[in-house]
């Protein structure tokens, strides 16, 4: 009798300790704090990227949403690091630019079903490459070597632009919506806004390998540099995952109302970047270890 209470006690001991490490295991390892926020001038931000060499963030605008995309009405603002709008519209003509990203002094847009190059210097358009039967160019990833890639949410594709020519690149996305794109060594890291997987892209082999999931629609994709990710969920929550692809939900805005899109981050600012997309803004959050 006595040994089997000495059992019962031990387990239980045991199951208090497991029940306590499980409790401190799921805090997350980084907590978000706001910073700044843009006023709401902005009209339906996508994306954002920041620009070392002339410090400054750019963000896409999607302006009005409606059933006819190619309704001209988008544009690109210029935010400072501070969060203060320098111009609103800094280049316009767009249709629904969304994802973007910067290489060699160039600003590339994915705009509904064509890649639009745009000098960071005078803000001219250098250029527009079409994608062939795309749906709704989504996000962009860009190499060392200046191939960009594109992902098209709406028919489950990756494009991309290669020597002027935007070419087919993965057409086979398992039947799934990929929509945020990020390049890292060896592999891509895709998040599929249909069932919030986020899948690791071998470059040379084109298959994707599973790596996270439940992140909702899945949208944005910022690395902190040490192996670990923040992954946006669209309808406004952000996660923390770390590179044996535990996570974390670090931001939930659901019921304020603001969305988080297609995120960023910056080293050098030590700054998360969210745009907001219903709600107008861009928002900036330092990140706490």
């Amino acid at each position: 009798m006595k040994k089997l209470l000495l059992h019962v006690f031990i387990a239980s001991l045991l199951l208090t300790f497991a029940s306590c490490s499980g409790s401190r295991s799921s805090r997350a390892p980084v907590t978000l704090t706001e910073a700044w926020s843009t006023d709401n001038t902005l009209r339906t931000p996508e994306s954002t990227v920041y620009d070392e060499n002339r410090d400054i963030l750019y963000v896409s605008n999607i302006n009005k949403v409606s059933e006819n995309r190619k309704d001209g009405d988008g544009f690109i603002s210029r935010v400072s690091t501070s969060g203060e709008v320098e111009e609103l519209y800094w280049v316009s003509g767009l249709n629904d630019p969304k994802g973007i990203a910067l290489y060699n002094n160039v600003l590339y847009v994915a705009d509904v079903d064509e890649v639009v190059a745009i000098s960071t210097q005078s803000g001219s358009i250098l250029g527009r490459y079409s994608a062939e039967n795309a749906g709704m160019l989504n996000d962009i990833a860009i190499d060392n070597n200046g191939t960009v890639f594109i992902s098209d949410s709406k028919n489950k594709h990756i494009y991309q632009l290669r020597n002027g020519r935007v070419s087919m690149w993965v057409e086979n996305t398992n039947n799934e919506r990929p929509n945020g794109l990020y390049l890292e060594g060896n592999r891509m890291v895709v998040a599929f806004s249909s069932n919030g997987d986020v899948q690791l892209l071998d470059p040379e082999t084109r298959r994707f390998t599973s790596f996270t999931n439940g992140v909702g629609a899945g949208d944005g994709i910022a690395a902190t540099g040490d192996g670990n990710y923040f992954v946006s969920n669209w309808n406004g929550e952000i996660f923390y995952i770390n590179s044996e692809a535990r996570q974390w939900k670090v931001l939930d805005t659901k019921d304020q109302k603001k969305n988080t899109a297609d995120i960023t981050y910056s080293p050098r600012l030590g700054l998360l970047l969210v745009p907001t997309f219903f709600d107008n803004r861009l928002v900036a959050y330092r990140i706490n270890y």
